[in-house]
C-alpha cells in the first residue's frame, strides 16, 4: 500500500480504531480479558468499550504492539507503511525524518513493528536447506578479538566457523518460508532442535554442506550433501537459496543500520524474516500485517524484553 493512500484513507484516530476492529472482531466485540461478546461502546471516548461481565472497559489496542502508547495511529499507520515498503530496511532517523516524530518514538515505534511481524510457528516441508551464518564487524588487521565473547561490536579477523562473530542459523524451503534463530553453540543438540521445531521429516529432503555438526540431521531426515571445496551445486543438490536469504539480510543491514547489538539482533532477523517470506504476496501489506500484529500473543504485548532471561527466550526459544 502506497503512503499516499495512508494518508488519505487513515488519516484520523476514528477511521484506524474502525479499521482495527474490523481485522480483531469481524462484526462482534470481543473483550481481551473474559472474551465475552456482551459489550457496548462508551461515552466518554471514541473506540473504547465496556464490558458487561467482567465490568472492564477497553479498546482494539489492549494486547497488541498499539497497548500503552501515546502516539496517534495515523502515525502508526505510516511508519508501518515506510517500514514494508522499504525492501532492505529503514532506520529509525530515516522514519524520523518522514513521519517527523522523534528519534526515540521513530525507534520505539519500529521495535514494536517488528515484534508485530512474528508469525506463528509453520513447518518447513519438501526440499530444506539448512546454513549458518556470521554476523559482526568487518575484519581489519589493526584490531582484533582479545576475548571469546560473542559480540557483533567487536572486529574479528578470521571469518566464518572458528570466528567470535554471533553465529545465526537460517532455514529455507525452496520456493517457500525461511527461518532463523540465533544461536550461541553450533552443537549437533541445538541443530536437531531447531530442526525439528520448524521441518517436517515426512516427504522432506534437507541440503546442507560438509560442516560435521550437520551429520547427527541424517537421523531425523535424508540428507544430501553438496562439498563447497568441489562444487557450490550439483543438480538439486545446493544450498544457493538459504545462501542468497544471508546476502539479502546482510547487505539490508550494511545499507541501512550499519550495525547492530547482539541483544537486538533477534528483533531485525525478524523483520527480514516477513519481508522474505511475504516477498510474493499482492495483497494490501498493511492489511496483511495488522491482522499479524493484533493477534493476542505474549510476546506482542510488550517489545522490549524486562531482563536479560526475557531477552534470550525471544531470541534463542
Amino acid at each position: 500500500m502506497k503512503l499516499s493512500e495512508v494518508y488519505k484513507k487513515y488519516n484520523t484516530q476514528a477511521k484506524c480504531l474502525k479499521k482495527l476492529e474490523v481485522l480483531r472482531w469481524g462484526k462482534t466485540v470481543k473483550c481481551p480479558y473474559c472474551e465475552s461478546k456482551s459489550t457496548r461502546p462508551t461515552k466518554s471516548e471514541a473506540g473504547r468499550h465496556s464490558c458487561k461481565t467482567c465490568k472492564r472497559s477497553f479498546t482494539v489496542m489492549v494486547g497488541t504492539i498499539f497497548e500503552h502508547s501515546a502516539l496517534p495511529l495515523p502515525k502508526w499507520f505510516e511508519l508501518a507503511t515506510l517500514m514494508l515498503n522499504a525492501k532492505g530496511g529503514m532506520n529509525a532517523m530515516e522514519l524520523k525524518r518522514n513521519v517527523k516524530v522523534t528519534y526515540k518514538t521513530a525507534y520505539y515505534v519500529a521495535m514494536r513493528i517488528r515484534i508485530g511481524m512474528l508469525e506463528p510457528d509453520t513447518k518447513l516441508n519438501g526440499i530444506i536447506e539448512m546454513d549458518e551464518s556470521y554476523f559482526g564487524g568487518k575484519a581489519r588487521k589493526l584490531r582484533a578479538v582479545t576475548d571469546n565473547t560473542p559480540s557483533l561490536a567487536k572486529v574479528d579477523l578470521k571469518r566464518g566457523r572458528g570466528t567470535h562473530k554471533i553465529s545465526v542459523v537460517g532455514m529455507v524451503q525452496r520456493k517457500g518460508k525461511v527461518r532463523t534463530k540465533v544461536v550461541e553453540k553450533l552443537t549437533k543438540r541445538n541443530l536437531l532442535s531447531m530442526l525439528k521445531r520448524y521441518a517436517k521429516k515426512d516427504n522432506s529432503l534437507l541440503m546442507t554442506d560438509c560442516f560435521r555438526s550437520y551429520k547427527t540431521l541424517e537421523q531425523y531426515i535424508d540428507r544430501l550433501v553438496i562439498n563447497h571445496s568441489k562444487a557450490y551445486s550439483k543438480g538439486i543438490t545446493h544450498i544457493n537459496t538459504i545462501e542468497g536469504y544471508w546476502s539479502f539480510v546482510k547487505n539490508g543491514i550494511r545499507g541501512n543500520f550499519k550495525s547492530i547489538s547482539k541483544k537486538y539482533l533477534p528483533f531485525y532477523l525478524i523483520e527480514y524474516e516477513w519481508k522474505y517470506n511475504h516477498r510474493n504476496f499482492k495483497g494490501n501489506q498493511l492489511e496483511n500485517f495488522l491482522k499479524n500484529a493484533l493477534k493476542h500473543e505474549k510476546e506482542l504485548e510488550y517489545w522490549k524484553a524486562q531482563s536479560t532471561q526475557q531477552v534470550k527466550e525471544i531470541a534463542y526459544d
